[in-house]
């Protein structure tokens, strides 16, 4: 995943499925191009996401690589 922000804030965000089970890849490809429509111009700070797309378990991912994201942003 690669976001990028401006004044705290996601301004562009890509998701990169990585699942090689067709099932897991097709709710992460799913995932992937909801998310920027859910994220985009929310302060990184606010964000966090759940069930989107039919996927459940990928939000939780995204979330941790947003909390790592934040820390670096920090440095």
């Amino acid at each position: 995943m690669t976001a990028t922000l401006s004044d705290n804030a996601i301004t562009a965000i890509e998701v990169t499925p990585h699942a090689t089970d067709p099932t897991s890849l097709d709710y992460q490809e799913r995932f992937a191009e909801a998310v920027p429509a859910e994220v985009v111009g929310r302060p990184i700070d606010e964000l966090r996401v759940g069930r989107l797309a039919g996927s459940s378990g990928t939000p939780d991912g995204f979330n941790a690589a947003i909390q790592r994201i934040k820390e670096q942003s920090r440095r």
